[in-house]
């Protein structure tokens, strides 16, 4: 999985790994019929590293386990599974298909396997790529055939969200406005691939009138994650949050250190990587000190790009300041 993809897959697990973010996501998200017939107050997050690793560097999954309400009659609860997919490479190509019906499979053969009634699954595609999301919702389309074959071939559909026309403002998502994680998380992923600076400060806005600032450690996460898509130094995203209200001087030291400390994951996962092809300890040292020292000199040019003083570079990632001044020319 490449950097930025990743970027936006921490995101997302992140926020779609809490229950409560994934009730409120689904109440907004859903079609009024399905969201009337499905219990949300017993929405369970399931891990999906069973489904498959196939499509791992296309898309990200969440299962929230929930059940049907007993119908009229008092029909006893249906399990339900409402299968979200996270389109995160803006591939908008079939794959998506493949991966639907894959967790379809597997789940209703585990049904039969188990003897159970099988499960409703319904499939959401969560899209926030740069580009017009064209592929049909319906997998009938898939398929060049006379309409007298296509009765007869498989079909299903799957409800799209597409962050390029969610608008936080509607009067349908105010009640976001509660769960001020989950809306600023939507938010920022729909402006992800654009300079889109007025939703980033009615961001910062709502996060002052809310009392979000209080909660540094949360702040963080999305500041990293528009540092991670946006060309910005840190000048103008203290300038943007000051005109919110919020004290830039208070937040910058610790975006610093949060750049500093992921620096240094990403060195020791690609020392490792390197060390471990060699299988031997003393390839292991040299992967580790090669790999941490290109990922420190990488990390000081985007640091660098983002008009970091260069004794403050040379802090961040334990360069000297004449090794940070050489990547200036």
């Amino acid at each position: 999985m490449d950097k930025i993809s990743n970027v936006h897959d921490k995101l997302f697990s992140k926020t779609f790994g809490n229950p409560e973010n994934v009730k409120d996501f689904l109440k907004s998200a859903l079609p009024e019929p399905i969201g009337n017939a499905i219990d949300l107050s017993q929405i369970e997050i399931d891990n999906t590293h069973y489904v498959s690793n196939e499509f791992a560097d296309s898309f990200s999954d969440i299962i929230a386990k929930t059940k049907m309400k007993p119908n009229a009659d008092g029909e006893s609860e249906i399990d339900t599974d409402i299968y979200i997919l996270f389109e995160h490479k803006s591939y908008r190509d079939t794959a998506v298909f493949v991966q639907l019906l894959r967790y379809m499979y597997l789940m209703w053969q585990k049904d039969i396997d188990e003897k159970k009634t099988l499960r409703v699954i319904i499939p959401l595609v969560f899209y926030h790529g740069s580009e017009q999301w064209t592929v049909p919702h319906s997998f009938i389309e898939q398929f060049t055939a006379p309409e007298g074959i296509k009765d007869f071939l498989l079909d299903f559909k799957y409800i799209l969200f597409d962050t390029v026309n969610w608008n936080f403002t509607t009067e349908k998502n105010k009640a976001l406005g509660d769960n001020v994680f989950l809306l600023s998380a939507l938010a920022l992923m729909k402006c992800a691939f654009r300079d889109d600076w007025d939703t980033i400060r009615e961001i910062f806005k709502f996060w002052h009138e809310k009392g979000f600032t209080r909660n540094l450690e949360k702040m963080m996460i999305f500041l990293v994650y528009i540092t991670e898509t946006k060309d910005v130094n840190p000048d103008t995203l203290k300038k943007i949050l000051e005109e919110a209200k919020i004290e830039g001087g208070n937040v910058m030291p610790t975006l610093a250190q949060r750049w500093k400390d992921e620096g240094k994951k990403e060195w020791i996962q690609v020392g490792m990587q390197k060390g471990m092809k060699t299988g031997m300890k003393a390839g292991m040292k040299t992967g580790m000190k090669t790999g941490m020292k290109a990922e420190r000199l990488k990390t000081a040019k985007r640091l660098l790009h983002k008009n970091l003083p260069i004794e403050t570079i040379a802090e961040c990632t334990d360069l000297t300041e004449k090794e940070v001044r050489s990547l200036m020319h």
